[in-house]
Formats: C-alpha cells, structure tokens, sequence
C-alpha cells in the first residue's frame, strides 16, 4: 500500500489524513517518537474501493506486518466509514508509531487526531 499522509495544522496535538489508492500492506499513519507516546483520540476508517477491506490498527511495524494489533480487523463493506472516539485516549507504548494494515487491495482513508506526550 502506497499511503500519503497530510499533516492539517493544529493549534495542539496531531491530526493525520492517510489516502491510498490501493491499500494492501502496513503503513505508517503516526511516526514514532523516541521516549514519547502517541495518544490517539479519534480515529476514522473509510473504505472507498468496491469491495469490502478489512481494516487492522496497530502498533509498530515488523517485516511489513503489524507488530502489535490494537483493532481489528475491522471488515467496512463498500462506501462504508467507521468514526471511533476514545476518552480516555488509546495509549500506544513510548517510541511506537501508529500503524495500518489491509487485507486487500482497495481505495482506503484513515483519519487519526490525538496528541504526542
């Protein structure tokens, strides 16, 4: 999966936008930052292609898969999104970057907005 992530300015925290036209393997969406963790506060999945993709969220990446799943897979049929909002913040392990991976080809958006402590 080739995946573009665009970084919107924010006043605080992060927000990330990652787009890939053909979604079919692990990808970055948040980078790692050494001593810190990435907290995330909402997450938005969205399947654009024609068939359903299922969707894995996770931390860190080894040998191109997933190192630490933390959702999923998540199956979204066709044109179908799924928000999800987490009070208290998702919490991923100091110096682990957020991850996603697919079980197939497809049009795919993950939208991720949290902070960096």
């Amino acid at each position: 999966m080739a995946i573009t992530v665009t970084s919107p300015s924010c006043k605080s925290g992060f927000i990330r936008n990652g787009v890939s036209a053909d979604a079919s393997a692990c990808e970055e969406v948040v980078a790692a930052v050494s001593g810190q963790q990435i907290k995330v506060r909402q997450l938005v999945l969205s399947n654009n292609s024609v068939g359903t993709v299922a969707f894995t969220i996770g931390a860190g990446e080894t040998a191109g898969a997933v190192t630490t799943a933390l959702l999923g897979p998540i199956s979204l049929l066709s044109g179908q999104n799924l928000p999800l909002t987490f009070n208290p913040e998702m919490e991923l392990a100091a110096g682990v970057a957020l991850v996603v991976d697919t079980d197939g080809a497809g049009a795919v958006c993950v939208f991720a907005q949290g902070k960096i402590e």
